[in-house]
């Protein structure tokens, strides 16, 4: 019993024994692992395709001190493939900044590295605790990261036989949008290449010769876009040259995001760069729709078949589907292939070219996965797969230009036949001519003799035509002329004889107001005239509207009170506004309205105007007119001709009413030249309506012009009656022994004489028959005014204005323009050339005088201001306020001063001396003077060195130095003109200046 027992026990023992061994063995080999580090990279050698670091990095979440010490233990760090995608390491994307570290042990015979990096993060790079490079900004705040992908070889300083530590401190940048899974994007996070450093040399070259070639292709698709845009725009007919030009389009865009990959850094910008890039997977698309749109075949299920595999090329197939991308990428060449043979088959143009085409392109899509497959990297032959590309990439360009080619002789030659053809028709029609001609040239002759009898007639006819245009115009212009000069003698004359009140003043006042009433006749006409010769503009003015429609009716109150109408107006204005119309239209047209209204409205009837706003977006654009009055109405057979010219309602000779069938007619074309409407209703025994509808404008839309307010105009009265003549200025006038010189220059004799006739008592009135004997007597006599007429023989008013102000000796002479033209522009020329003032005919003598008086009195003030100059007040007021104030510029005056001023101290100048500077007379001298200041030449002298003396003295200078200084002879004669003139002494002068700068 007791030897089994001890077998147990020593069997037990060795156990033990054995299992302590085997724990030990253990123990030892985890020491011995302890003691080098783990998942260590053996580089031995790097081959010339380079070497990718992806295994054995450990990461480290978040910022570390000291993550780029070889000292670390990082045992417990994370093991991470940083070559995948940035979507695929969820723990790099919560972390945004952390550390990446691999250990590298090298051979003996490890040659000098380039490395190349590709990442999508912002990296620094230390080896052995030592910063190598800096790849975008690497920072713990997510807003600061900006993420930088390297293109360049950049040194790797590793040595033989030695152990390494390789640190990579990235961090991520939050805003980049690849991280979206829908978006294609290969973004890998780090992708860390090894190369030798004998290789990059001919790397170099390769991608110098790939940005030439993408440079060359981004020029030849351009080149070729811009070719077939310009052959679709020149023949919209031919479509595939649009597809062309697209396909192109899209090559352009392609090779330049290509082009510009290598010089792009920055990962949203790459992301960008790398999808225009795919743009070229949509070119064999508009390659085979190009094809179709040049043989005209019809888009059938294959073609949108085709069209989708493009769409099937631009998603990933899932795994293990890979190797459909071969079917779908040789669907088109296939396609391409099919349509070049059915065309062949049907024989069209171009198409065994296409066929040659299509075939080079399938088989350059075979050689390319031929040579692709099999390709080892080889960088002094690169340059066999640039050319390859070149070729693929021209072989379409070239067959287009054939095809072109082809269609441009085809296109030749069939003009060739056509033209042989019209040759031969040609050849075939002049025999056939000739014999026609024979009978043509019989026919020519007598058509030709024909047409040169009837060319002639027509040249007659528009001679005619154009002669009594002439004369209609020159009759409109003479119109005014002839008939408003009568008229002035007939007014002019009654309105001095009822304002003298010596004769029976009821047969005047009847004289008077028809030849007022013959006036608005001609005026009438002329206004028609001028409508339609286009010679009325449109003037507008500025002005409140009720005001002015109640100013209107106010005019024919009285005579609607004689005849025993009631006369009464509404304006609906909630509140007064002004705005810009043409007084001067709106004038006529309701003067003719509310004149016809009254004039056909029988006792005891009634006469309303009602007004109203019309609003549009705010804003009122139009007035709307409403005139009703109770007379005897209009037949609705005769309604439609109212508007008619020269039209009499009732045309009997036993009519009850006068009338010349103008006002009404002139009220249509004013109202349509003023863009507004008007109608009329009526019914016999009843009454009249007009609806009126005027445009207005907002003052505040007008501001670019300069608008007269029309409270300045004079509305035309219908009764009007002779202003009284005003003698409040004859007396002014005739104070003093000089009476102001007025010249007339008038072409009718009688106007003249009766102007000469009204002027003779105030003024020295001389006349002249014409503007050219005006001008010599103007030149001769220089008087204050002159009064002329506008339309005159030899010269007319205007030339005569003219040559008043632009000649020196008479340009200070005023000039009055007295015409019978009223139109706008008439007088704006007339106040261009000059004058000083403008009258109407007929026109009113008291108006005449007040303008002739208040320019003689506008004279009168300018010359005392300037003889003021030089009186002593004017001195005291500069020595107190030491301020010399600016005097009124006249530059004849000025010319003057600044010659005495330079010959102030020769006592020999005179009145001599000074016209011959000036290059005037003597008597030119004098009566410009007298004009313009009232003072003799001689005068003038005297108290402009006198003025200068006060100046002298004032500044200290002694009397007897002044007296030469100033141009006098001697002290005592200079003392006796100056206590002459400023009744005191030169010394008592000096005193009082003194006291008052003390005082």
């Amino acid at each position: 019993m007791f030897l089994p027992h001890l077998l147990i026990h020593q069997k037990q023992t060795v156990w033990t024994r054995l299992f302590c061994c085997l724990l030990l063995i253990a123990s030892l080999l985890t020491n011995a692992y302890a003691q080098h580090p783990p998942d260590t990279i053996s580089l031995k050698n790097v081959p010339d395709d380079g070497f990718q670091l992806k295994e054995g990095w450990r990461f480290h979440p978040g910022d570390h001190p000291k993550g780029a010490s070889p000292d670390l233990d990082d045992r417990h760090w994370t093991t991470i493939d940083p070559t995948k995608s940035i979507r695929e390491l969820p723990q790099l994307q919560r972390a945004g900044i952390g550390w990446l570290r691999l250990h590298i042990r090298t051979g003996p015979e490890l040659p000098l590295l380039m490395i190349k990096l590709f990442q999508s993060v912002a990296s620094e790079i230390y080896l052995d605790g030592r910063l190598l490079y800096r790849f975008g900004k690497v920072s713990a705040n997510p807003d600061s990261v900006q993420a930088y992908d390297p293109s360049a070889a950049y040194s790797f300083p590793l040595t033989a036989s030695s152990s390494h530590l390789l640190a990579l401190r990235v961090a991520r940048q939050p805003s980049q949008f690849y991280y979206n899974k829908y978006v294609r994007w290969d973004a890998a996070a780090v992708q860390f290449w090894l190369f030798p450093s004998h290789v990059l040399p001919a790397i170099k070259p390769v991608d110098v010769e790939s940005i030439y070639l993408n440079t060359f292709r981004v020029g030849i698709a351009f080149i070729l876009f811009i070719l077939h845009l310009s052959l679709f725009f020149a023949h919209h007919s031919q479509r595939a040259n649009g597809y062309a030009a697209g396909m192109y389009l899209l090559l352009t865009i392609a090779f330049f995001s290509r082009f510009v990959t290598s010089f792009t850094h920055t990962i949203g910008l790459r992301i960008l760069v790398d999808y225009g890039s795919y743009i070229d997977r949509w070119v064999p698309c508009l390659m085979v729709l190009t094809f179709y749109g040049l043989f005209n075949f019809r888009r059938g299920w294959l073609f949108w078949l085709a069209v989708g595999s493009v769409g099937l090329r631009l998603i990933s197939l899932p795994p293990g589907f890979e190797w459909l991308s071969v079917p779908i990428n040789f669907f088109l060449p296939l396609e391409l292939i099919r349509l070049s043979l059915v065309a062949v088959r049907r024989g069209l143009r171009g198409a065994q070219v296409v066929t040659i085409c299509a075939f080079c392109n399938l088989g350059m899509w075979i050689l390319s996965y031929i040579l692709f497959s099999v390709y080892k990297p080889g960088y002094g032959h690169e340059w066999v797969f640039h050319i390859f590309y070149l070729a693929s990439f021209l072989c379409f360009p070239l067959t287009l230009s054939i095809l072109l080619a082809l269609e441009h002789g085809w296109v030749n030659g069939q003009l060739v036949d056509r033209i042989g053809e019209i040759e031969t028709l040609s050849a075939k029609s002049l025999a056939q001519q000739a014999e026609r001609q024979q009978l043509l040239a019989q026919q020519n002759e007598q058509l030709e003799a024909q047409v040169a009898e009837r060319t002639q007639e027509l040249r007659h006819q528009a001679d005619q035509l154009r002669e009594l245009d002439q004369v209609k115009s020159r009759f409109v212009n003479n119109l005014t002329h002839e008939f408003r000069t009568p008229l002035s003698l007939i007014l002019s004359p009654v309105a001095k004889l009822l304002d003298e009140k010596r004769y029976d003043g009821s047969l005047l006042t009847l004289v008077y107001h028809n030849a007022d009433k013959l006036l608005r006749l001609i005026n009438q006409l002329l206004d028609l005239a001028k409508l339609e010769g286009n010679f009325m503009p449109v003037s507008l003015m500025q002005g409140d509207v009720t005001e002015f429609v109640h100013q209107m009716v106010a005019v024919f109150q009285r005579s609607a009170e004689q005849k025993g109408i009631r006369l009464r107006s509404t304006i609906d204005f909630s509140s007064r506004h002004e705005y810009a119309f043409d007084a001067d239209k709106w004038e006529k047209i309701l003067t003719n309205l509310l004149a016809n209204a009254i004039k056909f409205t029988s006792e005891g009837g009634q006469v309303t105007l009602m007004g109203r706003p019309v609003w549009l977006s705010g804003e009122v654009t139009h007035i709307a007119f409403q005139l009703v009055d109770t007379g005897i109405g209009i037949a609705p057979e005769q309604l439609p001709h109212v508007f008619d010219r020269f039209y009499q309602v009732d045309n009997s000779s036993t009519r009850a009413y006068e009338g010349t069938g103008i006002g009404l007619a002139l009220v249509n074309e004013l109202v349509s030249l003023l863009g507004g409407t008007i109608q009329v209703e009526s019914t016999v025994g009843v009454g009249t309506t007009f609806h009126l509808r005027l445009p207005v404008e907002s003052v505040t839309t007008t501001t670019g012009q300069s608008l007269t307010n029309w409270s300045a105009f004079e509305p035309m009265a219908v009764e009007s009656l002779p202003l009284p003549v005003v003698s409040s200025f004859r007396n002014r006038l005739t104070e003093g022994e000089d009476l102001p010189r007025i010249l007339v220059v008038e072409d009718n004799a009688e106007l003249r004489s009766f102007l000469v006739g009204e002027l003779s008592d105030f003024y020295q009135v001389t006349e002249a028959e014409d503007g050219q004997a005006g001008w010599a007597l103007t030149q001769s006599e220089l008087p204050d005014i002159v009064i002329t007429d506008v339309m005159m023989p030899r010269m007319d008013g205007y030339a005569l204005t003219r040559l008043i102000k632009a000649n020196t000796d008479t340009n200070h002479i005023a000039v009055v323009m007295l015409t019978a033209k009223t139109a706008q522009p008439s007088r704006l020329e007339g106040l261009q050339q000059g004058a000083d003032d403008y009258l109407s005919k007929p026109f009113s003598v008291a108006e005449l005088q007040l303008r002739v008086a208040n320019l003689i009195t506008r004279q009168q003030t300018v010359g005392s201001y300037y003889r003021k100059q030089f009186s002593l007040a004017v001195v005291e007021s500069v020595i107190l306020t030491e301020f010399v104030p600016e005097p009124i510029q006249d530059p004849f005056l000025d010319r003057i001063y600044e010659l005495l001023d330079r010959y102030l101290d020769d006592s020999t100048i005179g009145v001599d001396w000074l016209a011959d500077q000036l290059a005037m007379n003597r008597k030119t001298l004098y009566r410009k003077l007298q004009c313009l200041i009232q003072l003799s030449p001689t005068d003038l002298i005297r108290q402009y060195r006198l003025r200068k003396s006060t100046e002298l003295l004032r500044a200290g200078y002694p009397v007897a130095e002044v007296s030469d200084l100033v141009g006098f002879n001697t002290p005592s004669h200079f003392a006796l003109v100056f206590k002459e003139f400023y009744q005191q002494t030169p010394t008592e002068f000096t005193a009082s200046c003194h006291k008052l700068v003390k005082s």
